[in-house]
């Protein structure tokens, strides 16, 4: 059974079996047409795997800063005092995750293409979302190392042709978190693994990062195998290859 457990005009929060000393922590993502908060499905893979599960949600695009932030926090703090944490988080939830990664006391992440910020005094290079960021408040953009000498371990993915401004968010991130492994894919798109929608691959690698049996070489290695036969694959790259091939005189 799911639970509301915090209910914010803003942000909300979504949980099964949260009892557990171990949660899964997911976040929402930028939607193009977004109808305030979105639907909760539980993992279960992670509930089959003794974890309890909890969603994160927004009303809006607004990268999880709002008048509920600093509540969302502390209520975060206080639910996650005695736990641990682990989180999958793309594009605009990979920025949630490092933001309230202390009060989750996360300890492992698989972030894809997240946003080190998007306001453009500490992300200039974020074109992307300047609409968003102009409206949100610059103090409450705090994303910051863990706490008590602890390191956040897991893996941050990010296409470098196609996207190049998110291997920027991700070189910031890694300074702030420098056992995050990096893992370009290269013509993945926003996000890095937006080509295996559609094939089951994405859940198969969400399962074995909830196993804590996932590694950089085993995502590069399916990353370029479904590659290899996906028409938007080769279409990116060539796409890529030609613009390249006009820029370079030969």
């Amino acid at each position: 059974m799911s639970q509301l457990l915090f209910d914010g005009a803003a942000l909300r929060v979504i949980g099964s079996s949260v009892d557990r000393p171990k949660l899964f922590v997911t976040f929402d993502h930028w939607r193009r047409k977004r109808a305030s908060f979105p639907e909760y499905r539980p993992s279960k893979t992670a509930l089959n795997h003794g974890f309890g599960h909890i969603f994160i949600q927004t009303a809006q695009n607004d990268w999880f800063l709002n008048q509920d932030t600093d509540r969302l926090r502390e209520f975060l703090t206080e639910l996650c005092q005695s736990k641990e944490s682990c989180s999958v988080g793309f594009s605009m939830g990979g920025y949630g995750a490092l933001l309230f990664a202390n009060a989750l006391r996360l300890r492992r992440v698989l972030l894809l293409s997240p946003q080190y910020s998007i306001m453009p005094e500490k992300a200039p290079y974020e074109m992307a979302y300047r609409d968003e960021a102009a409206t949100l408040d610059p103090a409450l953009d705090r994303v910051v190392p863990l706490e008590n000498g602890q390191r956040l371990q897991g893996i941050i993915a990010y296409d470098p042709r196609l996207a190049p401004q998110d291997r920027l968010h991700a070189d910031h991130i890694r300074a702030l978190h420098p056992d995050l492994q990096p893992v370009a894919l290269p013509f993945g798109g926003h996000t890095a693994l937006k080509h295996l929608e559609g094939t089951g691959v994405t859940q198969d690698i969400m399962r074995a990062f909830i196993e804590d049996d996932i590694s950089a070489g085993a995502i590069r290695g399916v990353h370029g195998l479904i590659g290899r036969n996906s028409t938007r694959y080769k279409q990116r790259m060539k796409a890529y290859l030609d613009q390249r091939r006009a820029r370079i005189p030969f």
